[in-house]
């Protein structure tokens, strides 16, 4: 009976102490909503890439989240469950899925429809992080992107 009876106790503390640590776990999370309007009906791939500062004006850097969907013309939502903190967003629809934001012929001016955070405009220098920057708190965040 004793055995029962610690088993009993133990099963109920753990129970306390998942109950207590439950609130604490979701404070730590943020949870980003993207959505995506003017996507084209010309096909290709939506990629949505989440980014921190260190990497979001690297050309070619590795996103802290990502997607890569086929796109679907009209308007498309992607979530994404991150640590509260800044970070950038950068949307490419990406027509020929070459995996890369391809260039006009003079190779100034996007040749695919793109968009960032808050709707920033790029520089000649990339995107401007300022400009493009959001600040993720515990719960949940929702932003529009217009792919231009």
């Amino acid at each position: 009976m004793q055995k029962a009876g610690f088993q009993a106790h133990l099963i109920a503390g753990l129970a306390i102490l998942v109950a207590m640590s439950a609130p604490a776990l979701a404070a730590d999370t943020a949870t980003l909503t993207v959505k995506v309007m003017n996507v084209s009906d010309k096909d290709g791939d939506l990629r949505v890439g989440v980014y921190d500062q260190a990497t979001f004006v690297v050309r070619g850097s590795k996103p802290v989240a990502n997607e890569v969907v086929p796109a679907k013309a009209g308007a498309m939502s992607f979530t994404f469950s991150l640590k509260p903190g800044e970070y950038g967003v950068k949307v490419l629809q990406d027509l020929n899925r070459n995996g890369k934001l391809d260039m006009s012929m003079m190779g100034m001016m996007p040749a695919e429809p793109y968009g960032l955070s808050n709707d920033a405009k790029p520089t000649m220098s990339g995107p401007p992080w300022d400009d493009a920057k959001i600040t993720l708190k515990p719960g949940a965040t929702a932003i529009t992107i217009t792919l231009h």
